[in-house]
């Protein structure tokens, strides 16, 4: 019986949707508009008239051939989708919004910050460039100055004392001066030869001596190797009887430690026993019990 009214619901609202739809159609031809915004309502107005004639279609189908209305409960959760999807766009759409105008005003922040940069910057290269002027033709004034005066300079002393080129030296002086110089490097090189000589057989020395140092060394490593290998053996054949000895010391001195503990703990009972009986009179001690203290007389003074 539900279903049925749900059917006969339907197919009122289909009918309603028609009568709509043709009323639309009707509206829409004579309908002119020159304004962006209302042109888009409008065709969001006719894509949504069309959602829901065939969202309505279908469900009636499907009640009448199958006994369901899935198409329904379909279109509901797309909607609520594209709704959601809606919301989400305009809210990233707002926050992009705002990030673009941040980004603009640090954008524009920045620009008059490099202008401000860029204008001081060229204020010092030309500073910078008028001091070089300065400074340049500051030392080609002070250059040119000091060649004057140097000039100047060597004409006075030239003019005071009038010095005369020294005579060149004679020939067999010269002669002479290049024997000496050529002895000098003979005996250079004699004595680095001699020293190159030494060092030669004092290398060969050395390295024979470091040689049999090293067979000497050697010789003493395997002696060595052999005499640990022949240890080794020596301490793992004795290995078992060394551990037995550790184990019987280490057990005789637990058996000697715990002899003592029971000798001390017997006589601390013997002790504790033999004073109990003294203080109680017990066993051989019963003659205590009744014999009378002495009477300890004070002698007079």
């Amino acid at each position: 019986m539900d279903a049925i009214l749900f059917v006969l619901i339907l197919e009122v609202v289909l009918l309603q949707m028609q009568i709509l739809e043709r009323r639309a159609l009707q509206n829409v031809e004579l309908f002119s508009a020159s304004d962006k915004k209302k042109r888009h309502q409008r065709d969001k107005l006719s894509r949504d008239r069309i959602l829901v004639t065939d969202v309505i279609r279908t469900t009636l189908l499907q009640v009448a051939e199958e006994g369901h209305y899935l198409a329904l409960y379909q279109a509901v959760d797309i909607l609520n989708q594209s709704s959601s999807t809606i919301t989400s766009m305009q809210l990233n759409h707002d926050r992009l919004k705002t990030l673009i105008q941040n980004v603009k005003h640090q954008l524009i922040t920045k620009r008059s910050h490099w202008e401000l940069q860029l204008r001081n910057y060229d204020e010092k290269v030309a500073s910078l460039k008028d001091e070089f002027r300065d400074s340049q033709l500051n030392a080609k004034v002070r250059l040119c100055f000091a060649e004057k005066y140097m000039y100047a300079t060597a004409e006075v002393l030239e003019l005071q004392y009038q010095i005369k080129p020294s005579p060149l030296p004679r020939p067999d002086h010269e002669q002479r001066v290049h024997t000496e110089i050529l002895q000098a490097y003979e005996f250079q090189i004699k004595e680095r030869e001699e020293l190159l000589e030494y060092w030669k057989i004092k290398h060969n020395d050395d390295t024979t001596k470091i040689r049999e140092q090293v067979i000497e060394q050697r010789e003493k490593l395997r002696v060595t190797i052999a005499r640990r290998e022949e240890l080794q053996k020596l301490f793992s054949y004795h290995a078992g009887e060394m551990r037995a000895w550790s184990t019987f010391k280490r057990e005789r001195a637990a058996r000697l430690a715990r002899e003592e503990r029971s000798r001390a703990a017997a006589t601390r009972i013997q002790a504790w026993w033999r004073g109990l009986m003294v203080r109680r009179a017990l066993g051989s001690f019963k003659h205590l019990k009744n014999t009378k203290k002495a009477v300890v007389k004070n002698k007079k003074k």
